[in-house]
């Protein structure tokens, strides 16, 4: 287990400002031996009619989530689980330190470590959005006219442009200091514009941006409105980026952790599923056609544009990327954007995950 955070102080507006702030923007059977017979037996009489409200930010990347919900792995596991939307996992940060949320969805940023500085105790535990080889949902856009004259058509071509994020301080930024790197530059060798990834389509086509960072749907939807193409993909140079966690409330996993080990067996049941939907990168057969539905139906996605999208991955035993999150994390320090010191070992909890593998067993592609 890791070393508990103990809470300082209660969050006060400034801190949940700073943390809105810089926080903002940034799915049957399992695939193990756990199914929904065997995982009432392993937890529905101990979380009988335990209530879980869960945050999320109504995206794609919440799939497991949607999975859990509909195909009834929490209700085996006899949890009553509410999921409430939120414009952006910025918003989530209060209610989890508050206690009013047990679980949710973000991303590792400035933002969040900022919060647990402050006393904000969160830990995260397990994986929710990833970037391996065939999933990276957070291509380089470059501006259409831009590529099609040749003006911008490698990395290198971005010194001087500008370039969008969804916020300052995010792991994308991270993500596009990798990527400059490897073409000689450094992250100030860019203009930076701060916009949320759904504005992103509208700023090509108005000229406001050259190029981006932009999470699917939005990159293909800007594709599709002949306004960007992709230039890169950032598995190609920064394999496996850990850009999207599950937190629990540092309350939930102190004085709730059956719940939590209830909570997380069904939500690993559901990774396992969305994982057999896909076959690199591709949604494949009726396990595909079931969690495109899903999904979709959950999202109010088009079920078309959601087979076209690059999708997350999520790791099947919920492991997270420890060295990701300590790169970022040292990013964002030498960016200025860290107050305070925060070990990133302190707040990752692998024990909620590391149980659900044991009951549930190994993950094996496909299994019943």
């Amino acid at each position: 287990m890791p070393t508990n955070l103990r809470l300082a102080r209660a969050c006060s507006a400034g801190a949940t400002l700073m943390v809105a702030t810089m926080l903002a923007a940034c799915a049957g059977d399992s695939g193990g031996d756990g199914g929904g017979e065997g995982t009432q037996a392993a937890g529905g009489d101990a979380c009988s009619g335990e209530e879980v409200a869960v945050g999320t930010t109504n995206s794609a990347s919440d799939a497991p989530l949607y999975i859990a919900q509909d195909k009834g792995y929490f209700e085996d596991e006899g949890l009553s689980v509410t999921l409430q939307p939120f414009n952006s996992a910025a918003q989530m940060i209060a209610p989890l330190g508050a206690g009013d949320l047990q679980v949710g969805a973000g991303a590792p940023s400035a933002g969040f470590y900022n919060a647990v500085a402050s006393g904000v105790e969160l830990r995260i535990v397990a994986d929710k959005g990833s970037m391996p080889e065939n999933y990276g949902y957070m291509p380089l856009m470059v501006r259409k006219d831009l590529f099609d004259s040749g003006e911008v058509t490698e990395i290198a071509d971005l010194e001087g442009r500008t370039v969008a994020e969804p916020a300052q301080g995010t792991a994308t930024s991270s993500t596009l200091g990798t990527m400059l790197d490897s073409a000689g530059l450094t992250y100030d060798d860019v203009q930076h514009e701060y916009i949320g990834f759904s504005e992103h389509a509208t700023a090509f086509d108005n000229g406001a941006i050259d190029a981006s960072l932009t999470t699917e749907p939005n990159a293909t939807v800007a594709e599709q409105r002949g306004v960007a193409v992709r230039m890169a993909t950032p598995p190609e140079f920064y394999d496996n980026q850990q850009l999207a966690v599950l937190l629990y409330s540092g309350a939930f996993a102190d004085e709730s952790a059956e719940v939590g080990h209830c909570f997380m067996r069904a939500y690993m049941q559901a990774a396992r599923d969305y994982v057999d939907a896909f076959q690199d990168g591709e949604l494949t057969g009726e396990a595909g056609d079931e969690i495109a539905e899903i999904v979709t139906g959950a999202t109010g996605l088009d079920p078309e544009l959601y087979r076209e999208i690059v999708p997350n991955y999520v790791d099947p035993s919920g492991a997270v990327n420890m060295d990701s999150l300590q790169k970022d994390y040292e990013f964002l320090s030498e960016q200025g954007l860290i107050d305070g010191e925060v070990a990133v070992e302190d707040i990752v909890d692998s024990s909620f995950a590391e149980a659900a593998v044991e009951d549930l067993g190994e993950y094996s592609p496909g299994d019943d």
